[in-house]
């Protein structure tokens, strides 16, 4: 087998400098890097990830936080989009799922004596004041990816809301509906999830258009625990939904699966979608055009490269010029909404 001191007489520098080069750290010219690497490739010579990791300090090692399940729409997107960056950046990509609040607890404490990585992508989580305190002392760089708060995370990166929710209370209003409502998931006992913010931005942005209390209604998520399944939550809620006194005739809805699954089960009960209840979802995922879904589009996979740009960044000890990103979301119009 090649070795360094091979790669070095035949680029004519030294064991050191051969080292530096090949793991892109010091000073060495562009020329002399570029000699050196064909050296290496000519005897077909790898540095060792761990010799190079030893040498440098780094693990080159990213670890992505996310809750359940790594292949649900969201968090696949998202780690794909900060593979693309990463990857090509000599960086592995290290997915962390965490099923209960035990799980997260063991590895944010586990955080300021952990040597195994350089960088950590928090997905969709809002953490407590105790991990915002151990995120601020660590000396590794974090990013929120989906965070509802700046608290703790050297960057975040999240849609507006906000934002979202005027563009759906706008449409419903502007199709005639006068008595409309929020549909939250059903609760998950463990973790504080991001999206649980978008029933109160509903409120704010159909009381800024007009609407009374009178007018609106909020289906509250009860704890998954109080399910044996998902479907079965799914009834109950459209239940509620239907014995409604003043029923709404337009729902906005936490996410796009909730939304899909409700629109089935309102159907099933009779309800015309949207003749009789309009449905507005979140997310766009890959099942809300099939089912006709009027829904706000967010792109997982470009939070995800962002994410990792963002960490990149930090992880070379750059300052970064917009550390908190605020992106968009699209409104996307489909057969579940439609004018009274």
């Amino acid at each position: 087998m090649a070795s360094l001191q091979d790669v070095a007489d035949l680029a004519g520098v030294s064991v050191s400098t051969v080292s530096r080069a090949l793991r892109g750290t010091g000073r060495v010219s562009e020329a002399t890097r570029n000699r050196i690497k064909q050296a290496a490739e000519s005897v077909h010579f790898t540095l060792s990830r761990s010799a190079s990791s030893l040498a440098s300090g780094k693990t080159m090692r990213v670890s992505i936080v996310v809750i359940d399940r790594i292949n649900t729409w969201f968090n696949a997107s998202a780690i794909q989009g900060a593979y693309e960056v990463l990857e090509p950046a000599g960086y592995d990509v290290v997915p962390r799922v965490v099923s209960t609040s035990e799980d997260l607890d063991a590895f944010v404490r586990h955080l300021p004596g952990n040597r195994n990585l350089d960088g950590i992508i928090v997905v969709s989580i809002n953490l407590d004041d105790e991990y915002v305190r151990i995120l601020r002392d660590i000396t590794v760089p974090s990013v929120g990816l989906d965070a509802r708060s700046r608290a703790g995370y050297s960057a975040t990166v999240r849609v507006d809301e906000q934002v979202a929710m005027r563009q759906a209370v706008g449409l419903l209003h502007s199709l005639g509906h006068r008595r409309i409502g929020f549909v939250e998931m059903p609760n998950n006992p463990d973790f504080l999830l991001s999206a649980k913010r978008r029933s109160g931005a509903f409120l704010r942005a159909a009381r800024d258009l007009g609407y009374n209390e009178f007018d609106l209604s909020v289906f509250e998520g009860q704890d998954f625990g109080h399910f044996r399944s998902f479907d079965e939550a799914v009834s109950q809620t459209a239940s509620r939904i239907i014995a409604q006194f003043r029923r709404p005739t337009a729902l906005c809805v936490e996410i796009d699966d909730f939304a899909i699954a409700l629109q089935y089960a309102l159907r099933k009960a009779g309800i015309r979608v949207p003749e009789d209840i309009a449905l507005i979802g979140f997310d766009d995922n890959s099942r809300a055009e099939m089912a006709g879904l009027t829904t706000l589009r967010q792109d997982p996979h470009r939070m995800g490269q962002l994410a990792a740009e963002q960490i990149l960044q930090l992880m070379q000890g750059q300052v970064l010029a917009e550390p908190h990103q605020l992106l968009q979301t699209t409104l996307v119009t489909r057969q579940s909404t439609g004018a009274l």
